[in-house]
C-alpha cells in the first residue's frame, strides 16, 4: 500500500484541522501539528507494508500460490499481534 507524501500530507491537514474545528486539540502553530500528524501516520504506513510483507513471506513458505485476500489478512493479523500492532 505505497502512499504518495502529498496524499499523506493532505490527510494530516484534515486531521488537524477536524481536531481544531471539534476544539479537541489547540495547536499554537498549526503547521507543527500537521508534522507531527504527518510523521505518525508515514511511520504507521510504513510499519503497515512491513507487516504485509513480512505476512507475504511467512504464506510463500507454506504456499505454491498466491494467497487469498483472507489468507493474507489473517497473516497480517498474527504478524501484528506479535509486533504489538493494531492494524
Amino acid at each position: 500500500m505505497p502512499t504518495n507524501i502529498r496524499q499523506v500530507e493532505f490527510l494530516a491537514r484534515a486531521i488537524v484541522n477536524r481536531l481544531e474545528d471539534r476544539g479537541l486539540v489547540e495547536f499554537g502553530d498549526a503547521e507543527v501539528g500537521i508534522q507531527i500528524v504527518t510523521r505518525t501516520l508515514e511511520e504507521n504506513f510504513q510499519a503497515y507494508d512491513s507487516i504485509e510483507q513480512e505476512a507475504r513471506v511467512r504464506l510463500a513458505r507454506t504456499m505454491s500460490r498466491e494467497p487469498s485476500d483472507e489468507e493474507l489478512t489473517r497473516e497480517m493479523e498474527r504478524v501484528a499481534t506479535e509486533r504489538n500492532f493494531v492494524l
